[in-house]
């Protein structure tokens, strides 16, 4: 399945987490604004559709920046082995967001703590923007609040470093901003029907086990193509074995 899909997929199914984590901001973007505006659902909409921007606008340049790494790193080690251990580690990290977003295992939260850190040194900066007035603090705080400590998007980032390229690992988080773009465009709407749907634990498991499904595809491609590429260097490695015949030439 193509990277583009599985990654746009992953942040359709894991919606139900974004919701979590960027809920409460949803509900900031228009708390602060008159009366007058926030009863005009078309003018509202535009505030959440400067955040959303500015926050796939953010993923897409930690895409660039990982990409590029990812690109560096091709040059500097045998990129056989290493892209066998980034698909690999791909698809390990999308199990345990299925297993995270499913309540059945937080090991996931690992990953999420060393993200705190640069979100520590962000969120004062955000505060700057808050309560949103404008369109422009609106976009900003989009923008800011993409380095939220999120499993999800470390997932999307680690297919972004094993693309090897800058401009791919950049459409590759685009394609998993996409995905995760419907979700909160409703709640921006429909805020308290969706609340609702996602405490439920069949929704949040639905999407676990599908995200877990993904993780174990692209698990089983790199790890085919390996075992694949053992048996043929045995093959080429393999010297005939002499045979009594052999000896009485």
């Amino acid at each position: 399945m193509d990277t583009l899909i599985i990654v746009f997929l992953m942040g359709l199914l894991g919606g139900v987490h974004c919701l979590g984590m960027c809920g409460g901001v949803v509900a900031l973007l228009t708390s602060a604004l008159p009366e007058s505006l926030r009863a005009n659902p078309k003018k509202t909409s535009l505030y959440h559709l400067n955040y959303n921007t500015g926050r796939i606008l953010s993923y897409i340049l930690m895409g660039v920046v990982f990409g590029l790494a990812g690109e560096l790193l091709s040059n500097m080690l045998k990129m056989s082995t290493l892209d066998y251990v980034l698909r690999i580690f791909s698809g390990l990290l999308m199990v345990l967001v299925g297993l995270y977003i499913a309540n059945w295992y937080a090991g996931i939260q690992i990953l999420e703590r060393f993200g705190a850190k640069l979100w520590a040194k962000l969120q004062p900066i955000s505060q700057r923007f808050l309560p949103v007035t404008s369109l422009k603090s609106a976009f900003l705080v989009g923008l800011l609040w993409g380095g939220i400590p999120c499993g999800l998007v470390y997932g999307a980032l680690s297919f972004a470093v094993l693309s090897g390229s800058a401009v791919q690992g950049g459409l590759i988080m685009l394609a998993f901003g996409l995905g995760t773009l419907p979700s909160l465009l409703l709640m921006a709407g429909f805020s308290s029907k969706l609340s609702e749907a996602i405490k439920k634990p069949l929704v949040r498991k639905f999407s676990g086990a599908l995200i877990i499904a993904l993780g174990i595809l692209a698990l089983w491609m790199p790890a085919k193509s390996l075992i694949l590429d053992l048996q043929h260097s045995h093959h080429v490695i393999e010297v005939p074995q002499p045979t009594d015949l052999d000896y009485l030439v």
